[in-house]
């Protein structure tokens, strides 16, 4: 009897039954190691994401007998499992976790959490409100509240305020972008065309374009502000640690004289 949440698959491959996740769409066999593609007629019930469909190309390689693959990542080990490019989910081979592969797309209101090493578009009228997203490259046009890590590129369209922090390999601020971020921005290379008032901490470098404007602080190990382009506020070159809480150490004071406590406060400073 299978487990409530799980159903029972058949590898058409060889025979082999095993339990697999309600909502999954495709796994491998665990005896044969052979692609099981599930969930065929039955439809989505959330229409804000999107599954990946197959490109002109794509169609061309399969009528040529050629399948492209892409290398998926675990999240729980070190694990890596190669997969067709059309895959929406897969297992990963050494701790038989289930890695979800699809491109998500938000419209509206979206408040669940997301974890996938596909991509993620949030569109002008989408609204994500999550503690956490994961997912391997991203395009934010509207609201997103809560944590964003991204693996790969995250591309910024935005107009106006964007309240949740971001940490991805890259950060693109597009030319027509003209946001307020409200929580730091982390990453490896940040290329700023827009404009925006932020805080980066940056691994690599800040490259302020020739359409780009900046006001805010930088903490990265380079900077460079190509002709035209402008920069207004604190510049720190070359560390890029910071203290817990994302706030600087307070500068050293002068020792001070020893003085009695006041018995009559009720309160005490700590020292941060």
């Amino acid at each position: 009897m299978a487990a409530k949440g799980r159903i029972e698959v058949q590898c058409p491959h060889c025979g082999n039954i095993q339990l697999e996740p309600e909502l999954a769409k495709s796994t491998y066999c665990r005896k044969c190691s052979g692609y099981i593609q599930l969930g065929k007629g039955r439809k989505s019930s959330e229409p804000q994401e999107a599954k990946k469909h197959p490109g002109v190309f794509q169609k061309l390689e399969g009528l040529l007998g050629v399948q492209r693959t892409v290398i998926a990542r675990c999240f729980e080990c070190t694990g890596k499992r190669e997969v067709p490019s059309n895959a929406t989910s897969t297992i990963c081979p050494q701790c038989g976790a289930y890695i979800d592969l699809q491109d998500y797309r938000i419209i509206g209101n979206y408040s669940r959490s997301i974890r996938t090493r596909g991509s993620l578009i949030i569109t002008s009228k989408g609204d994500l409100n999550s503690n956490r997203v994961i997912c391997e490259s991203a395009e934010i046009q509207g609201s997103m509240r809560g944590s964003l890590i991204c693996s790969g590129d995250v591309h910024i369209k935005l107009k106006g305020k964007l309240s949740g922090s971001i940490e991805a390999k890259t950060v693109h601020i597009d030319k027509k972008c003209e946001a307020e971020f409200v929580r730091p921005i982390r990453a490896e290379l940040v290329n700023i065309e827009g404009i925006i008032s932020a805080r980066i901490i940056s691994t690599g470098k800040v490259v302020i374009q020739k359409t780009g404007r900046l006001t805010g602080a930088v903490f990265g190990r380079g900077f460079s502000v190509e002709k035209g382009g402008e920069f207004f506020g604190e510049l720190s070159i070359g560390n890029v640690e910071m203290t817990q809480g994302e706030l600087l150490e307070a500068p050293s004071r002068p020792p001070e004289s020893r003085r009695e406590p006041d018995l009559g406060a009720d309160f005490r400073l700590v020292p941060a």
